[in-house]
């Protein structure tokens, strides 16, 4: 393995993400790279901390170089997050695809991927997402023992057999809790757990590895912890003043789901009642918390379906420059350190820039200290 990649949210950052750098770094590779969430995770809810600082811990962990996973993809379900993850990876030079697993069995990943391009999957999926949750119908129809965590491995796997690249793939196997275990007091707790504890007003910076302690502290000090309900009173006026048949087009917003948020809107007073006004069994709590992102930053599904046109720096050591500088030629995706680099990359550069600034800006009204858009953008002049 020479250049392996990881697609990553380190929100926060946790002892089984270090596993997985260890294990990496370990095997032999090179270099390591983080291709890290932006301001936005996969739940459609602002990060803990803005991407610089998740950076700077990635690298004090053991990685070479971290890029930013753009806007809306960070966001997106499944499917869409590790397609342009894969994408980008893969057009970046990175030979390897590494992941945490809860079975790391690739023989019964790479064939529950296969699996997910047979066109009856399609089909019961779309079927029984009419009564249950998207994940629930996911592994009703690939008729297999995977776990939850296991849905992006198989996501993974699909996404480099359709594109029939070289990447090779390697599962890790998570150790310690499980993705969703909420029991923080063990030596790997998991992200759940870590968030519910923040949730309740806890410090949980000595459940965190060493290494990222510092920043971590550093982090909160400057930025505080980031929450979407601060969002709420927005989206509420947002929805409130919004006719569905004018953003038909809104990602993740298709069978009747903007109609009920619209709904959902006049009978809430905040974020999370306005969540649960709108759930229902047929739409995940991540779908609707998704859904309300994209309505605010005006994200269509055309914008997901598209390939990730540029990667933004945000942190690399001396291998990771050193790989930069090798694949300068080779690589088929854009690496810019500063926004003005992507004036010159054309039309779907543009867009997905202005999606970008359209996350930083919601992102600046979730932190817990005061801070205006262009404040978060600004990187470090190194990060080693």
């Amino acid at each position: 393995m020479k250049a392996v990649g990881i697609i990553c949210e380190y929100n926060p950052f946790h002892a089984g993400h270090l596993h997985l750098l260890d294990t990496v770094r370990a095997s032999g590779a090179e270099t390591v790279i983080c291709l890290m969430s932006g301001y936005f995770t996969q739940r459609g809810e602002a990060a803990i901390l803005p991407p610089i600082s998740r950076a700077a811990m990635a690298m004090a962990a053991g990685a070479d170089l971290v890029l930013e996973l753009p806007f809306p993809y960070a966001a997106a379900s499944a499917r869409y997050f590790a397609t342009a993850g894969v994408d980008a990876l893969q057009r970046l030079g990175a030979d390897t695809l590494a992941f945490g697993s809860e079975r790391a069995d690739l023989p019964a990943i790479l064939q529950a991927a296969k699996r997910t391009t047979e066109a009856d999957f399609a089909e019961k999926v779309a079927n029984g997402a009419k009564n249950r949750g998207d994940a629930a119908v996911f592994f009703d129809a690939l008729g297999d023992d995977l776990l939850s965590n296991d849905i992006l491995a198989v996501e993974y796997a699909r996404a480099v057999q359709l594109r029939q690249n070289k990447m090779t793939l390697f599962p890790v196997l998570r150790v310690g809790a499980g993705y969703r275990d909420g029991n923080a007091e063990q030596p790997y707790p998991s992200a759940t757990a870590l968030r519910e504890k923040l949730e309740n007003g806890m410090d949980i910076c000595d459940d965190l590895p060493a290494c990222v302690r510092t920043e971590w502290r550093r982090a909160v000090a400057l930025w505080g912890i980031a929450k979407t309900e601060r969002l709420g009173v927005a989206m509420l006026a947002r929805l409130r003043v919004m006719r569905a048949e004018a953003t038909d087009e809104t990602a993740d917003c298709g069978g009747g789901l903007l109609e009920r948020l619209i709904g959902a809107a006049r009978e809430a007073t905040d974020y999370e009642s306005l969540c649960r006004a709108a759930a229902t069994k047929k739409y995940t709590n991540g779908r609707i918390r998704r859904a309300l992102l994209y309505t605010m930053a005006d994200v269509r599904y055309a914008d997901l379906a598209a390939e990730p046109a540029y990667l933004r720096l945000l942190a690399a050591n001396e291998r990771g420059r050193a790989f930069l500088s090798k694949s300068r030629k080779t690589r088929t995706v854009p690496v810019v350190t500063k926004q003005a680099d992507v004036a010159a990359l054309g039309a779907l550069a543009a867009r997905q820039q202005e999606l970008s600034a359209a996350a930083e800006s919601l992102y600046s009204l979730c932190t817990e200290r005061p801070v205006l858009p262009r404040e978060l953008a600004i990187l470090p002049p190194e990060m080693c």
